[in-house]
């Protein structure tokens, strides 16, 4: 068998003759133009049987690059990929009300503080703000309804040592 002589083109420029181990030792890419004796005219490179192999590790796509996420350009710390700041878990005020009064709401208002952590640290920076307003809500209603149950417990009992004392019950 015939050694065939191969040509490439170098920009505009025709380098060779080659044989086909000097060949494959030049910088040629898929894309660049060979010719030999037994072609009509110039061909890429990879549609040669002879040279295929060289390409195969070119043909593959490279992976694709993932941004990294960006979540506050211009912070005053001068960096982009800084997350935000964790929010307020609110969990003292959430066991406070809960201890103080009105236990049903206080225990949802302490699942939420403890979920704050949680989301943040995965990366759910949105779902950590979700239920630190969550729970800041749940702490305050809390709260709020504490307060009402003291004053009408304090009514209530007002209430109570008043008529006492009006019927004579509490006399000493």
């Amino acid at each position: 068998m015939e050694e065939k002589d191969y040509f490439y083109l170098k920009g505009e420029t025709k380098a060779g003759p080659f044989s086909l181990d000097a060949l494959k030792r030049e910088p040629i890419t898929a894309s660049t133009l060979v010719w030999n004796s037994t072609l009509p005219d110039w061909v890429a490179a990879n549609t040669l049987p002879e040279l295929q192999g060289l390409f195969v590790a070119q043909t593959a796509p490279p992976p694709p690059v993932q941004a990294a996420p960006v979540y506050n350009q211009g912070n005053a710390f001068g960096g982009a990929n800084v997350p935000p700041p964790m929010p307020d878990n609110y969990l003292v005020w959430a066991i406070l009300s809960t201890v103080l009064c009105c236990w049903p709401i206080g225990i949802f208002a302490i699942v939420n503080s403890s979920k704050v952590g949680s989301a943040y640290h995965s990366g759910d920076y949105e779902g950590a703000q979700k239920a630190s307003d969550n729970a800041k809500k749940l702490a305050i209603w809390t709260a709020v309804s504490g307060v009402i149950v003291w004053v009408v417990f304090i009514i209530i009992y007002a209430i109570i040592i008043a008529a006492g004392i009006s019927s004579g019950a509490l006399d000493y």
